[in-house]
């Protein structure tokens, strides 16, 4: 994780590290994407930024780093094939249109693949998953967040509203409390803060599930 410099293309008050923010993605990227590597196991052992960053956020990114220290890498493999892939259809489904739909390669593919042509963003000829997989969309955050990607923050925050704001946060949210999550515990932690994290300054709406507490005081009620 290299030196953080801050964003040319921030609107006044927009104060979020750019390299922080396309360092995140990548990293959640990496970790949705596939089973983790002894490389990247090894990244997040030792993961650090040069400069401050928001609490919640610190927080989230230390337990990820101690989660990494507590598992062996067998075992971050082991729970990522129960999460992500199991007997057909794993425990955590990572997709836009599952989330919004509750199906599989649904509607939501349809807007988010005109945006991808617009952003001349092409889709790997050998990957498999659907475009609204959450790795393959934090991956298209931090190309178009990188420095020198040409894209501002305004179309920037259109496609995060568009294609991560109205779910992904839940997602994170069913991960840290999926049967199966153990390592993967610390990754939804660390996907919730980082997408509460770019959503106050992006001035983005993040979907989140309701309270469990509140929602069995409203049925007493």
């Amino acid at each position: 994780m290299g030196a953080v410099t801050v964003n040319s293309n921030a609107p006044s008050g927009f104060d979020q590290p750019a390299n922080i923010r396309t360092d995140c993605y990548v990293l959640l990227a990496s970790l949705l994407a596939k089973q983790p590597s002894e490389e990247l196991r090894d990244i997040l052992q030792k993961m650090q930024w040069d400069e401050a960053i928001p609490g919640d956020l610190d927080q989230a990114l230390t337990a990820l780093r101690q989660a990494a220290h507590d598992y062996s890498l067998a075992a971050m493999k082991e729970e990522f094939d129960r999460l992500f892939v199991g007997l057909g259809c794993g425990e955590a489904i990572p997709y836009a249109s599952w989330y919004r739909e509750k199906m599989i390669q649904g509607l939501p593919l349809v807007p988010l693949r005109s945006d991808l042509i617009s952003l001349g963003i092409v889709r790997q000829t050998d990957n498999h998953e659907p475009e609204d997989h959450a790795a393959a969309l934090c991956e298209v955050m931090a190309m178009i967040s990188r420095e020198g990607s040409g894209s501002n923050i305004a179309t920037q925050a259109g496609f995060f509203q568009q294609h991560i704001a109205p779910w992904m946060g839940i997602f994170f949210q069913d991960l840290q409390s999926a049967r199966s999550a153990a390592f993967y515990r610390a990754v939804g932690l660390f996907g919730s803060r980082f997408l509460a994290f770019e959503a106050g300054p992006l001035k983005c709406n993040l979907s989140l599930a309701p309270n469990r507490t509140d929602k069995k005081r409203r049925r007493k009620l």
